[in-house]
């Protein structure tokens, strides 16, 4: 990952929300969104990343746990058809 460490994006993504430019194109990761009962318990947490430039939304998950969510991110096929262990040594992790 370019301008940045790759294991701490990922591990960040639980929490944080994210920009990175690939292919020179502005992605959006919007960070694992925690839905909890009324006893605090996670009942269902949503990981999605929007292309800025073309305004639409490339990959979303719902699931029943963060670890769940980033799993499903890192073997999806969303980077032209690679996932984004094959594609993040061209990804640039920048700040708006």
């Amino acid at each position: 990952m370019i301008d940045g460490n790759v294991k701490d994006f990922v591990d960040k993504l639980s929490y944080e929300d994210h920009y990175v430019i690939y292919d020179d194109e502005k992605f959006f990761f919007n960070g694992c969104q925690v839905t909890k009962d009324e006893k605090g318990k996670i009942i269902n947490v949503v990981f999605e990343i929007y292309n800025l430039n073309r305004n639409s939304t490339i990959f979303s998950t719902s699931q029943k746990s963060i670890s769940d969510c980033i799993a499903e991110f890192e073997k999806a096929k969303i980077w032209n058809g690679k996932s984004f262990w094959e594609v993040e040594k061209d990804m640039q992790w920048i700040d708006f």
